[in-house]
């Protein structure tokens, strides 16, 4: 009985993939053009901010507390948008974007930073630094499908790494 239950469960969650599987493939196989466009983005934008910056200040235009305050921004700015190419072309291009279109879940699923006995994804751990720097959404590109393969694909995804016995 107990194994009826497990294999309705693994039927129930390979349908909620084949819901979404055309989403996700295509979101990360084409997620790292938005980032890059993101980045390119940010780095008009950061450029934009100081410049205008030291324009209006040379003028009087705004005083000393908003000058901080639109370097301070224009820095973030340009920041992420330097480590969003960065990372769109070291990491998500050629490690995520590339398994995607080959449609290579177990590279994806396997492709960890392991800290104690905990594996976490290495696109998690990237997308979670672009949320941070691309103002809270430019990292979703990656994160999406990344976390629609780990929670909705029929193979059970394992945050634990597994203790290696050692003979003698």
């Amino acid at each position: 009985m107990n194994e009826v239950k497990t294999e309705n469960k693994e039927k129930k969650q390979g349908d909620s993939w084949d819901s979404v599987k055309g989403f996700a493939v295509w979101l990360g196989t084409y997620g790292w053009i938005f980032l890059l466009i993101t980045g390119i983005i940010y780095i008009i934008g950061g450029l934009a901010l100081l410049t205008l910056a030291a324009i209006f200040v040379g003028y009087g235009i705004i005083g000393p507390q908003t000058l901080v305050e639109t370097t301070i921004r224009g820095a973030y700015y340009l920041i992420g948008g330097i480590l969003a190419i960065i990372f769109t072309v070291a990491f998500v291009k050629p490690r995520f974007s590339n398994k995607w279109a080959e449609e290579d879940y177990d590279y994806l699923l396997n492709d960890v930073v392991t800290i104690g006995k905990t594996r976490i994804p290495l696109m998690l751990i990237i997308g979670i630094i672009l949320e941070i720097f691309l103002s809270g959404w430019g990292g979703l590109i990656i994160i999406v499908p990344l976390l629609l393969l780990i929670f909705m694909v029929p193979k059970e995804y394992k945050w634990t790494e597994e203790e290696k016995k050692t003979s003698n």
